[in-house]
């Protein structure tokens, strides 16, 4: 019985009774010098356990604060700046890289897209922008609905991607035999532009919060945010698809024109959806 328990707790990772050396050890560099894992116990004859996979430890200084913080909370490195500086100009051509191969020279499609979105959220926290609203009261249904948009924000973030992709099988079909995975890589990318785009839109905010001035920048965003989204799209479509803005303008405009009322579409359904969830 005893044994079985040793080897459940080894499964689920748990470290079982604490080790006696390790309760009785003083902080010191001779601990840290032994050639023993100490997460694992077992001996180390590299870098790396053999074990458990953990690097050898050593004792922490005041620049491990700043490198052990880096390393797990970077979700926005360098990698990723240059990734969105790349896309800002070549949606498409950074997609149409990616999927034919070239992954190390791009962060991965996923990860960036999370990143902008966590950042987008933060900001929308922050300023409280959709605390405010015009000809409402700001009372407890407003408040729930508020956290409701942010607690849902992912699928919000996510309907671009879908319009995009919607849009692009109905128009360009398989041209360039790209299949379903391949042109959400583009839609990914296009959104993450966009995501990124709307979080310096969202700076001044952060500055006058107050009821007034988010009112105005509302709806001032209202008109040139979904024409930024569909101009991010169409250059996307364009380089992805490798058309010409002078012999295909008539299959951009009317991709770009079905991505826009799909996207359309899915809002107000998101939006209902929202007023549904608090209303219930």
């Amino acid at each position: 019985m005893p044994d079985l328990r040793s080897r459940m707790d080894a499964m689920l990772g748990k470290g079982g009774a604490p080790d006696p050396a390790v309760s009785a050890a003083a902080v010191s560099n001779a601990w840290f010098q032994q050639k023993t894992c100490r997460n694992c116990g077992k001996a180390m004859a590299d870098t790396y356990c053999g074990g458990c996979g953990q690097k050898a430890a050593q004792r922490f200084v005041w620049r491990d604060i700043r490198t052990e913080s880096w390393d797990r909370l970077r979700l926005f490195e360098l990698k990723s700046v240059q990734t969105l500086g790349r896309l800002v100009v070549a949606p498409g051509t950074v997609a149409r890289d990616y999927v034919l191969g070239r992954r190390a020279a791009y962060m991965h499609p996923l990860k960036l897209l999370v990143a902008t979105v966590a950042i987008l959220v933060l900001l929308l926290a922050g300023s409280q922008y959709f605390s405010v609203y015009a000809d409402v009261d700001r009372d407890a249904v407003v408040k729930r609905m508020a956290s409701q948009v942010l607690a849902y924000s992912n699928w919000s973030f996510s309907l671009g991607i879908l319009a995009i992709v919607v849009a692009a099988r109905l128009t360009f079909r398989n041209r360039l035999r790209y299949n379903m995975i391949e042109v959400t890589v583009l839609a990914i990318y296009c959104q993450s532009v966009v995501l990124a785009f709307i979080s310096v839109n969202l700076l001044p905010t952060l500055i006058w919060h107050d009821p007034d001035t988010i009112l105005a920048h509302k709806a001032a965003s209202q008109v040139y945010v979904p024409a930024l989204k569909t101009l991010v799209v169409a250059v996307g479509y364009r380089q992805f698809y490798l058309l010409s803005w002078r012999s295909d303008w008539p299959r951009l405009l009317s991709a770009s024109m079905m991505f826009l009322a799909i996207n359309w579409v899915l809002l107000r359904v998101y939006a209902w959806a929202i007023l549904w969830l608090v209303n219930r």
